[in-house]
């Protein structure tokens, strides 16, 4: 599995509208404003976590390695070892270079891109 594969199954699977989707989510977490990246044998993303139960929304994260992803009715989803993740929006500034990005993660606005059932 590469960041791209991700990228790639996320474009080809997400539902292409504002609208939400008919179904629920798998899970209440959801990454926005997020980047897939590659760090050697395991991938990561990092993004702006919203309705997660032990973090405050908004906040700025790292996931553990992605273990497998999967789409449901328009949604995307990764799993790592413990958690699942709903996919938002990608990050707006992505332009392919991933580490260039993390490196300057700090300086990037961050905002939150999907609304679905708000």
């Amino acid at each position: 599995m590469k960041a791209d594969d991700i990228v790639d199954y996320y474009l080809q699977n997400a539902q292409s509208t504002l609208a939400t989707p008919q179904s629920h989510s798998l899970c209440t977490a959801t990454i926005e404003s997020w980047i897939c990246v590659d760090t050697g044998k395991k991938i990561v993303i990092h993004g702006q976590i919203h309705n997660h139960p032990k973090h405050p929304t908004g906040k700025k994260l790292k996931t553990s390695p992605i273990q497998d992803y999967l789409a449901k009715d328009g949604r995307v989803y990764v799993t790592t070892k413990n958690s699942m993740y709903e996919l938002g929006m990608p990050h707006p500034d992505f332009t392919g270079d991933a580490q260039q990005l993390v490196d300057n993660m700090g300086t990037q606005q961050w905002e939150k891109l999907t609304y679905w059932g708000e």
